[in-house]
């Protein structure tokens, strides 16, 4: 377990910069770029997300746990890890092609759609997924810690008024295409030109394309709600949206991190049939990550109301009810998470993954196409809270005879109440104090000590 602690704490490291270094930039963004600046970048940023993602084929999840089922075989990880990358070429080369026909004919702003072509580009060198695989998370931790502290810097002194708009598009792009290149030439020494079979590299294609519907589906409303929004709405609402998403997701990098991480181990035991370890990381695992989500939603209830000023400046006030309606989707995140990362995929029943993911991106297409014409920001986020809510719930229906969900649930419920009461204290504080930033810390350290010294008594008394 020590190592999958250490391995948590890189890959926190590493998705917490990624999210958290663009969070230090937003409050100045914000204030030079305005509403429309950040929604114009949002929505082309979303389009480029969406070559990118089916560049990568589902690389992330199949190759994570490909490799590591085979990491013990020196000579099978070479020439699976050839095989599968080549693939990842010939669909990033295809991609490209596209992506290039989409600036041409149909981008408003050409110049922002091209330098997102870098990025779509760069895709041929992004290998995460043999590093998660062999459980490296401290390289993928180091190239973003540097990387992105490269582009934060850039971002101040680079970035100076609303017409630079390109210029931080050009920084993001090669922020990504840096990271990959890095990370590339450290993993190259495990391609082998002699090791590829290319009827072994067509044999790939149809299990990568099975885990690649639910990251399709969940990237409908991960990133379509802020393309629908530009497209449906206005780029200032798109804005709102997207801060207050950031917010949440910058959040979820705690959760994705531990899933990640326990991806790898989790499909190592699987392929050792160790049932007992599986059960017992399994319930763990749901422990600390629910105390974190619990946490983590009511504590963005109780300061919503000074952070989002703070942060953003009076411009972004509108984002203030968007994160509330938001911060519930983290304790649904949370335990969609783990169902999936831990006994979902490493036990290979990715038709459940398939179907979970499925049902929440066409119910979130559906809700945006109605509810976005009226109502905006408020539309998209009621789409993705419905889109968040079913997967868990799929996952419950399709796997209720095989998981202990009624021990899960009576380990983690304490969890809420102690965060409705945290919410409640803090409320009270604001009450008294009105908003600002001390109000805001006052909160915060209530809330944490509260929260926390609660929580961990309860912890210790379940895991004895």
């Amino acid at each position: 377990m020590k190592s999958v602690s250490k391995n948590y704490i890189y890959n926190t490291a590493y998705n917490v910069l990624n999210v958290i270094l663009p969070l230090i930039t937003a409050p100045y963004l914000a204030r030079i770029l305005g509403t429309d600046g950040v929604g114009t970048y949002a929505f082309y940023f979303a389009i480029a997300q969406w070559f990118a993602l089916f560049a990568k084929l589902g690389l992330t999840n199949y190759g994570t746990r490909h490799l590591a089922s085979v990491r013990d075989d020196s000579r099978k990880l070479m020439k699976d890890f050839s095989e599968i990358y080549v693939l990842q070429i010939c669909m990033t080369i295809f991609v490209t092609i596209f992506y290039l026909v989409f600036v041409c004919n149909f981008a408003k702003d050409k110049l922002l759609a091209a330098l997102f072509g870098i990025w779509v580009i760069s895709v041929s060198f992004d290998v995460d997924w043999l590093l998660f695989g062999l459980e490296d998370f401290r390289s993928a931790a180091v190239r973003s810690c540097i990387v992105k502290l490269i582009s934060t810097v850039s971002v101040f002194l680079i970035v100076q008024s609303k017409g630079d708009i390109w210029k931080y598009t050009l920084i993001s792009a090669f922020s990504y295409a840096g990271g990959y290149l890095y990370l590339w030439l450290k993993c190259r020494r495990y391609l082998s030109l002699k090791e590829i079979q290319w009827e072994n590299v067509i044999k790939h294609i149809k299990p990568c394309l099975l885990l690649m519907i639910p990251v399709i589906a969940l990237s409908i409303y991960r990133t379509m709600d802020k393309v629908m929004l530009g497209s449906m709405s206005t780029m200032s609402e798109t804005g709102l949206y997207e801060y207050a998403e950031k917010l949440i997701y910058a959040l979820c990098s705690f959760i994705s991190s531990f899933g990640t991480v326990m991806m790898p181990r989790m499909s190592n035991l699987a392929a050792k049939k160790d049932k007992y370890t599986s059960e017992k990381y399994m319930e763990r695992s749901i422990e600390f990550i629910m105390f974190l989500s619990a946490g983590m939603c009511f504590g963005l209830l109780s300061v919503s109301n000074s952070l989002i000023p703070i942060l953003y400046g009076d411009s972004f006030l509108g984002s203030i009810p968007l994160l509330n309606l938001l911060s519930v989707t983290l304790i649904f995140i949370a335990w969609g998470n783990v169902i999936r990362t831990q006994y979902v995929i490493p036990n290979k029943k990715d038709n459940i993954y398939i179907g979970s993911i499925t049902i929440g991106a066409i119910c979130n297409l559906l809700i945006n196409a109605m509810l976005i014409p009226k109502l905006g920001a408020v539309g998209a986020c009621i789409g993705t809270i419905v889109a968040e809510l079913l997967v868990p719930i799929y996952q419950f229906i399709k796997l209720c005879n095989d998981l202990p969900y009624r021990r899960y649930l009576s380990n983690i419920v304490l969890f809420f109440v102690i965060g409705i009461i945290m919410c409640t204290m803090c409320k009270l504080v604001e009450l008294v104090f009105s908003t600002g930033i001390l109000t805001m810390i006052v909160q915060i350290i209530t809330g944490v000590v509260f929260y926390v010294g609660i929580s961990i008594f309860h912890m210790k008394k379940v895991l004895k």
